[in-house]
């Protein structure tokens, strides 16, 4: 058959679904998904089954459908495509962990990022702590490229059936049959050298805790297909590396207490908050357009916030991650002043409680050193309407 399109998924940085398309070079980005939903769940589909999504004519439109890697890969050769079909695999002599460096614009401590790519190209499991939004997803993605590995992503906090994700489905079929579906976890987990990225581990099903037991474990690394003791089992392949990522922490909510026997399974990786001059030069590499002192003083702001929540008293409960600045900063990119950013982005963060005594009040006065009280509401205005 004819292809038009032969679209690999792929997760990004930030574990959003992404495609691009190896014919024609179209990335499906994140406004495609707002646009066609439907190539999303496609993506999806294609992703959780190890295969390429595929258009071809029919008739006046086009249709979709799944095809094997392989097949995909023989069409994309024929027209004079070819796509990488292995990692970059390093033996113990090759492993540049010992001279590894973070990357530009990406801001972690030089002994973590040398730890974190060692551990890596050693087939070790890490457990990534730290605040929401502070990197932890994105350093495994980053060090994973460094060495010439793709990640496999598993959003284990957004899983519903623990067992479908991890281990597959039995289906009935009336020509064929009972036969069973494995899932993207039991293939991935038989490549060698993988990397494996189980992001929100914090809050998974207590199953899907149970279900990687024996997986995560240095000594068994095996996958029990059933409970039966006489099921099948998979063998975790060589040089696998097993990346999770928490939020631990009385401020998250639907988190759970992480089993002590899960937690023994991984070395702990805490990830560090960046600094006010780290915060300044990622955005002001991100945001080249936008005028440098509102960047400097944004970072500020945000200095001022987190040095608060650190102190011994804080007066806040709660604290403005990279994520939420970086997105504060796409607002200045597009016009918007500090005070409209802050209005939107960040009070709703804090809590109105307690009058002029409030965590919001407290947050005006910080921004308010910085901006002018002409882009932000004053001090102590009464917001609510007042009935006639």
């Amino acid at each position: 058959m004819n292809y038009t399109q032969v679209i690999i998924p792929r997760y990004d940085s930030q574990g959003r679904i992404r495609g691009k398309d190896q014919i024609t070079g179209k990335v499906y980005s994140k406004k495609d998904m707002k646009i066609r939903p439907d190539i999303q769940q496609r993506l999806e589909k294609a992703l959780n089954t190890g295969t390429y999504l595929v258009t071809y004519p029919r008739g006046t439109r086009h249709g979709f459908k799944f095809i094997s890697k392989d097949e995909g890969n023989t069409f994309l050769e024929s027209l004079g495509i070819t796509v990488s079909k292995k990692q970059t695999i390093k033996t113990e002599e090759s492993m540049s962990w010992k001279d590894a460096t973070p990357p530009k614009n990406f801001y972690i401590d030089n002994l973590k990022w040398k730890f974190l790519v060692r551990n890596i190209e050693k087939g070790k499991n890490i457990l990534m702590v730290g605040p929401s939004g502070c990197g932890k997803t994105d350093a495994t993605f980053k060090a994973a490229e460094s060495i010439g590995k793709e990640v496999t992503y598993f959003n284990l906090g957004a899983t519903q059936d623990p067992r479908s994700t991890l281990i597959g489905n039995t289906f009935y079929n009336k020509d064929s049959g009972t036969y069973f579906s494995e899932s993207l976890f039991v293939r991935a987990i038989q490549q060698e050298n993988a990397v494996i990225l189980l992001d929100e581990l914090s809050r998974a099903h207590p199953e899907a805790w149970n279900i990687l037991m024996t997986v995560l474990d240095p000594i068994q690394r095996y996958l029990r297909l059933d409970e039966k003791n006489d099921s099948p089992t998979i063998k975790v392949a060589k040089g696998v590396s097993f990346i999770a990522t928490a939020n631990i922490g009385t401020e998250y909510t639907s988190t759970r207490v992480l089993d002590r026997a899960l937690l023994d399974r991984f070395t702990l990786f805490e990830m560090d908050i960046l600094n006010e001059d780290q915060e300044y030069a990622l955005l002001e590499h991100k945001f080249p357009e936008v005028n440098k002192d509102e960047l400097l003083s944004l970072s500020a702001i945000i200095g001022d916030i987190r040095k608060e929540i650190t102190s011994n008293n804080p007066k806040i409960s709660n604290m403005i991650s990279t994520r939420n600045t970086i997105e504060i900063a796409e607002l200045l990119d597009d016009g918007f002043t500090i005070g409209e950013a802050a209005e939107v982005l960040i009070y709703p963060l804090f809590s109105d409680e307690g009058g002029n005594d409030s965590e919001r009040i407290y947050i005006r006065q910080i921004i308010q050193k910085y901006i002018s009280s002409k882009s932000t509401k004053k001090l102590y205005e009464i917001e609510d309407k007042v009935e006639d």
